[in-house]
């Protein structure tokens, strides 16, 4: 009965075994790059179908260890031997877990950085959209020095009031997903064009500043020839007014 009890063990061992060997090729040490963003998900449904599947069978594994372990305090000559295969059933299984858990938390991670980045992405191109139309949808032909002033304050406004966080975090993020060999050329391609993008808006948004500056300054420089004049021709008009009370002329006045 004895023998019977130690074979039919022996044999669930091997059966665990083989098992884990399945498994363990199910998850290699190396799973190589990521090219596509199905494919994060993919590994991850991958990983936690495996991870659930040794949920299922550790309560087996328990009761398994359990039952050798007893058996081991059994006078029996293959007790060493089931002591080995027992002390590697534990070994290979822990091992198995630990890697399928640090896998599934690894996609969980990446999928989690990804959706940020897209996230990151599509709130600066907004803000950029926007951006972008504060300064090429105004037209200041026949816009008066306050109107641009207010364009001006604006534009001025709207930048510098804008957190460069995110502008931060996305480049942050895409060199960590880039680190961890998960570089998708859609997703590289799309931040570089935003990188772009920025640059030259924000350089068009300086320069449309410089420009909304230049106009203010014609503007105060029109209105102080225009007042001199304004002086002028009051001091004009006065002088006459003067002469012509004193009748004198300017024939009377010495040249």
């Amino acid at each position: 009965e004895a023998l019977k009890r130690n074979k039919a063990i022996h044999e669930d061992i091997q059966e665990l075994e083989e098992w884990i060997m399945d498994k363990e090729h199910e998850a290699p040490a190396d799973d190589g790059p990521i090219f596509y963003q199905d494919q994060i998900r993919e590994r991850l449904e991958q990983y936690q179908k495996v991870q659930t599947e040794l949920s299922l069978k550790e309560n087996i594994v328990r009761n398994l260890v359990l039952q050798g372990r007893q058996d081991l305090n059994l006078p029996s000559s293959s007790a060493p031997e089931l002591a080995q295969s027992l002390e590697t059933l534990v070994s290979n299984w822990t091992n198995l877990q630990k890697k399928v858990d640090t896998k599934v938390l690894f996609y969980t991670d990446i999928y989690t950085l990804h959706e940020e980045l897209k996230n990151l992405l599509h709130q600066e191109n907004v803000w950029l959209d926007t951006l972008q139309n504060k300064i090429f949808s105004s037209t200041n032909n026949g816009a008066d020095a306050e109107e641009i002033s207010e364009e001006l304050d604006t534009i001025e406004r709207y930048v510098k009031t804008h957190s460069k966080t995110s502008y931060e975090k996305i480049f942050e993020i895409s060199d960590r997903l880039q680190a961890t060999k998960v570089s998708l050329p859609a997703t590289n391609t799309l931040t570089n064009q935003f990188r772009i993008r920025w640059e030259q808006l924000h350089d068009d948004a300086y320069k449309k500043i410089h420009t909304l500056n230049s106009q203010i300054s014609d503007y105060q420089h029109m209105g102080h020839q225009i007042t001199a004049m304004f002086e002028w021709m009051k001091h004009t008009d006065s002088t006459l007014n003067a002469r012509l009370n004193d009748d004198v002329y300017a024939d009377d006045v010495p040249g």
